[in-house]
């Protein structure tokens, strides 16, 4: 049977016989929509549920809040990566190893002084510098350092952490040559955290920055969050191989390799050169062969910075 409407079925009030009153057809009933396949159904949980996966990962990412609350400059804590499979993000899970209050504290100043310089200031006033709540690893490429190399480097750090409170852990040997372009996060080769730092002996060749009288390079990389946070995560130590050989074959060579070392680890927390000879951070080669009164006050201020898990 046909639909009202059609050609062999029109759809008009048909004759009435002439002895049945005339009365007005009823109206026709509302047509009754199809019942919905069990495919449209589907279809539609099917599209519910993407654009619930859309609003999570935008949710998750930052988007969302970003939309609905503003920038995320406005918010206390940055969005952060750690919720990216590792492999794709940028940076590594915020937060590994920082303690809730910092591992050390600086030791005691004889005298304070005002000799001193930092390489970055941040806009409150305050030194940019490492977090004192974690600690900072570091590797050593020895392939070009003399032989005596291990215990010139554990005294200058020791001497380093025991000036700001800072926190060291050597991590080993490592293989990887200083460079000015040395990303921060090289998980394939250190595992999915911030590189540690490195400290290398290498060559102008390397390193043109060495070329000439230079003897170390000593620096470090920072992270910025929308929240305002800075702080430095990681950096390098460079060594003119040659030179270095030098200082130590002198009278009184290990003691002077020390002091370079200081000197550059003093670069790396984040102290700058100083008119003042009588300071490690000299900016020309001085007969001070340790952290003096400048050095040690602005060692202080950089190992009491605040802590942050949002990096």
């Amino acid at each position: 049977m046909e639909p009202y409407g059609s050609p062999k079925w029109p759809d008009h009030d048909p004759p009435r016989p002439s002895y049945l009153p005339h009365t007005p057809r009823p109206p026709e009933p509302p047509p009754v929509r199809p019942p919905i396949k069990h495919s449209s159904i589907a279809a539609i949980l099917f599209l519910f549920g993407v654009l619930g996966l859309v609003c999570a990962g935008a949710y998750f990412s930052g988007e969302l809040q970003h939309l609905l609350y503003g920038s995320s400059a406005t918010q206390s804590q940055a969005p952060r990566p750690g919720l990216v499979p590792f492999g794709q993000r940028q940076d590594p899970i915020p937060g590994l190893e920082e303690a809730d209050a910092p591992l050390g504290t600086p030791g005691p100043l004889g005298r304070t002084s005002s000799s001193y310089k930092f390489l970055a200031v941040k806009e409150d006033g305050t030194p940019l510098a490492y977090s004192p709540c974690r600690p900072i690893h570091y590797v050593v490429n020895s392939d070009l350092a003399p032989p005596s190399w291990q215990p010139l480097v554990e005294e200058a750090v020791r001497q380093a952490s025991e000036a700001t409170g800072l926190k060291f852990i050597y991590d080993g040997p490592s293989s990887e040559v200083p460079s000015p372009t040395r990303p921060g996060y090289q998980p394939e080769r250190y595992g999915d955290r911030w590189a540690p730092v490195l400290i290398a002996w290498s060559t102008p060749e390397q390193v043109p920055r060495l070329t000439g009288q230079t003897v170390g390079l000593g620096g470090s990389s920072s992270i910025g969050l929308s929240n305002g946070y800075k702080a430095y995560v990681t950096g390098t130590v460079s060594l003119d191989a040659p030179q270095f050989a030098e200082i130590v074959d002198a009278p009184s060579g290990e003691e002077i390799g020390v002091a370079v070392i200081m000197h550059e680890l003093g670069h790396l927390l984040g102290l700058d050169h100083v008119d003042d000879p009588r300071q490690l951070m000299f900016d020309q080669a001085s007969w001070v062969r340790g952290f003096a009164a400048g050095d040690r006050t602005g060692l202080a201020q950089l190992g009491t910075g605040p802590c942050s898990k949002d990096f």
